[in-house]
């Protein structure tokens, strides 16, 4: 199989750069590079400042060849990543933190401790210690990917960190900086910091190495930042600023909400053209903002309207600057009057050859509604169904008919969208023969269109800052949580254990 061209190493840049941002390495996909950092960058070049996305996770991607016989998928954006491929280069990364000959701590039944990242500050500084030796492959990695890139230190490093398997990658970042740049000031953001936040301002440990936490969508407050290290872009003494600097926890300013996001041609290159996809976002909070096992209250409490126009103008101006025409929504709810808006103004406009893909619940507006959302580009939808498991339906506050359930999909995949079903297995009271028969369920529906139905299949976890966590249902019991953890352990029935490999494996079919 033909691989993957070897990427050379950056040459260094001569431009003035103001801040780098990181894309820390695993992420969940090799089809599309990230929003949040590219949306910081867009509303920081508005206020004049030049900021540099560093995207290792693809970086480290295009070090492997691609899977000798990758799942075939008509799926658009991370629904369409090869699966074998980043899995293989996720453990290649938790092989290298040398965490696996540790003890976990407060481990949940059947979870990956690495990857979920539930060790005790100890172990996680041990490793980190090893990883900072000049010896180590995490340094010479960084060194030749990131620190050799730059004649100079930048005033700002910021790391966007989106989940607990990124966690050692992020603090081993801001320890070689503290190395290799010690006057340049640390900065931690992202869903998974926000999430954190709290543990973060309390516990020093978690501060090691950082200076600035941004919690939440944070633009105006990343500018702000920007402007205290570099007024009027004079010479400042940027070393007594970040050793004076206590961590700070910078409120959201009430951000401003940009639907253009900022990307360059070198962030994008090692990207596969006939599978890039450009993420957007076009509202904040979700409008359902019920199921009980879900932080999105948390980390977006606030609700934002669409702006359909602005939107459709939003992904005209991307086609034109990079020739990209495949687009990945990423709001937590895109409903379907969301959907049939943006439709009707794509449908308006020149926009031949626009694929796109978004996230909803059920609801039966999309039966009628699927042939003119396939006509103006919709090839992927994914559908939180969550559970066809009555008690399951009412622990997690999201209820659906199966026949509701199965009707919705089935009018889709016969336009043409692929759907991607996301189902939880492992509620309190759940027994494996339930889980069989949602499994079940599931392949006999995907069997009616196997190249238009596919499926996100996960256990339940009990999470930070989720219903679930606040108010456990009955006779369900928190053991703990590791510092850097998602999850909780938690007396999940034993079946589910075995069950991880049988939901992966599916998958993968």
């Amino acid at each position: 199989m033909e691989e993957f061209p070897k990427l050379a190493p950056a040459p260094p840049s001569d431009q003035v750069i103001d801040a780098i941002i990181i894309v820390p390495p695993p992420s969940p996909s090799e089809t599309n590079p990230p929003l949040g950092p590219a949306i910081l960058a867009r509303v920081a070049s508005k206020a004049g400042y030049h900021v540099k996305t560093i995207d290792l996770n693809i970086r480290h991607i295009r070090e492997f060849s691609p899977s000798e016989n990758p799942r075939q998928t008509t799926a658009v954006g991370d629904h369409g990543k090869d699966r074998r491929l980043v899995a293989q280069t996720s453990r290649a990364i938790f092989d290298m933190t040398g965490l696996a000959s540790r003890s976990p701590l407060f481990l949940p039944h059947g979870a990956d401790a690495v990857a979920g990242m539930h060790f005790s500050f100890g172990d996680l500084d041990a490793a980190l210690a090893a990883a900072a030796l000049d010896s180590s492959w995490w340094s010479g990695w960084l060194d030749a990917e990131l620190f050799s890139r730059f004649p100079a230190q930048p005033p700002v490093l910021g790391v966007s960190l989106m989940g607990p398997s990124q966690v050692f990658a992020a603090l081993a970042i801001f320890g070689r900086s503290k190395q290799i740049w010690p006057s340049t000031v640390t900065v931690l953001g992202g869903s998974h910091a926000t999430l954190m936040g709290g543990c973060i301002r309390q516990d020093a440990r978690y501060r090691r190495n950082l200076d600035v936490v941004l919690p939440g969508h944070s633009e105006n407050d990343f500018v702000s930042l920007l402007d205290e290290l570099i007024p009027s872009r004079t010479t400042v003494c940027r070393a007594s600023v970040a050793m004076s600097r206590q961590t700070d926890f910078v409120s959201q300013q009430g951000s401003t909400f940009e639907y253009l996001p900022l990307f360059d041609d070198e962030q994008l290159r090692p990207y596969d053209p006939a599978d890039l996809t450009l993420p957007l976002q076009f509202t904040r909070g979700c409008a359902y903002a019920r199921c009980t096992f879900c932080t999105y209250p948390v980390v977006e409490p606030q609700l934002t309207p669409l702006d359909p126009d602005k939107a459709a103008k939003t992904i005209l101006h991307l086609r034109r600057a990079h020739g990209v025409t495949r687009y990945s929504i990423k709001d937590s709810l895109f409903t379907a009057p969301m959907m049939e808006a943006l439709a009707e103004r794509l449908a308006a406009g020149p926009a031949d050859g626009i694929s796109w893909s978004a996230t909803t619940k059920v609801s039966r507006r999309l039966i009628t509604a699927a042939p003119r959302l396939a006509e103006a580009g919709l090839r992927t939808l994914e559908l939180g169904v969550e559970s066809i498991i009555r008690e399951t339906q009412s622990l997690f506050d999201k209820r659906a008919d199966v026949t509701t359930i199965e009707d919705v999909i089935l009018a889709l995949a016969d336009q043409g969208i692929t759907v991607i079903v996301n189902l939880i297995f492992g509620a309190p009271h759940e027994t494996s023969s339930d889980a069989e028969r949602q499994l079940d369920w599931f392949l006999r529906l995907r069997a009616h269109s196997p190249r238009h139905i596919d499926g996100s299949l996960n256990l339940l976890e009990i999470v930070r800052g989720s219903p679930l966590e606040a108010r456990p249902p009955q006779g369900v019991e928190l053991s703990g949580i590791a510092p850097w953890a998602y999850c909780y352990s938690w007396n999940a029935p034993r079946w589910v254990a075995e069950w991880r490999a049988i939901l992966r494996g599916t998958e993968l079919r």
